[in-house]
């Protein structure tokens, strides 16, 4: 009888062991940050140690970190209303530039193109042919009188992205601050679009403070290019000329090539939480990450 009782006794412990891994494994998060200095430049060399991250302000336990996977779908969305008439040249050559980075990312994501000059308008629907979205990038040009539907524009690649189920999508945008806002979405819609979408937006802004557009639906933008990015887990990076735009979409190309996938533990609840917030130890290192939680 004895040996029978050894045999129950450790396959209960096996059972025991086994379901408190399954338990570890369900209680198991992953969030995807980019994590870089106050310059821009990505910072690589984070341990899961110097991640905090923070659930409803609780402190979760940060069990390991490792190279994000790729975004599954990149939307590039362009400014090409009146305003940008000057500027032109110079988006057409940062977007056909950045397009083949992100093709070069393993695996490479979906891309495609859509333009917001006077209405929300496809140019390259999402595809793996890069050098067809690149194609498209530079034959933009801006269309006389327009003016911007940037927010509409997110709304309905958010949309498109649902329909796709996108797992892990990404909405690059550059946006003239000159060009006045048409759209009639608010920040609250353009909230919900990106966590339906599970999207984060990132943005390249023209800033211009003399002509920048303060009408209420100015306003909307101002408050997506500020809170909003953030909130999704993206950011916006601020240029002052045309010269500058190229710049701005290699440092949104550079985070995206380097982020990182953060494991915490979450711990069983009734009510799941509604906020999250990633940060480092290291006081010069910012984070993006999304502030929703799934």
């Amino acid at each position: 009888m004895q040996p029978r009782i050894a045999l129950l006794a450790l396959a209960t412990a096996i059972a025991v062991v086994a379901v408190s891994a399954d338990q570890r494994a369900s209680r198991e998060r992953g969030i995807v940050v980019s994590t870089a200095l106050a310059n821009g430049t990505p910072v690589t060399d984070l341990t899961a140690e110097e991640f905090v991250v923070r659930e409803d302000a609780f402190a979760r336990e940060v069990i390991r970190t490792s190279p994000a996977p790729p975004p599954s779908h990149v939307m590039i969305l362009a400014d090409d209303s009146d305003s940008m008439q000057a500027q032109i040249t110079f988006l057409r050559s940062a977007i056909a530039k950045f397009v083949p980075r992100m093709a070069a990312l393993k695996p490479p994501p979906q891309l495609a193109l859509t333009t917001f000059g006077e209405r929300p308008t496809k140019r390259a629907p999402f595809t793996p042919d890069s050098a067809a979205v690149e194609k498209a990038a530079k034959q933009l040009f801006s269309i006389n009188g327009a003016g911007a539907y940037f927010l509409q524009a997110i709304v309905e690649a958010c949309q498109d992205l649902r329909k796709r189920s996108a797992p892990s999508p990404v909405l690059v945008a550059f946006v003239s601050e000159r060009s006045p806002e048409f759209s009639s979405d608010s920040r609250k819609t353009i909230e919900k679009a990106l966590q339906s979408a599970g999207a984060s937006l990132w943005v390249v802004a023209l800033q211009d403070t003399i002509h920048s557009d303060r009408s209420p639906e100015g306003f909307e933008r101002a408050v997506v290019l500020g809170d909003v990015t953030v909130a999704s887990g993206g950011l916006t990076r601020t240029v002052i000329s045309g010269q500058g735009i190229e710049s701005g979409f290699d440092g949104i190309a550079s985070l995206l090539a380097s982020r990182v996938l953060v494991v915490y533990a979450r711990p069983e609840q009734t009510i799941p939480p509604t906020t999250i917030e990633v940060s480092t130890k290291r006081p010069d290192v910012r984070v993006a990450s999304p502030r929703w939680t799934k």
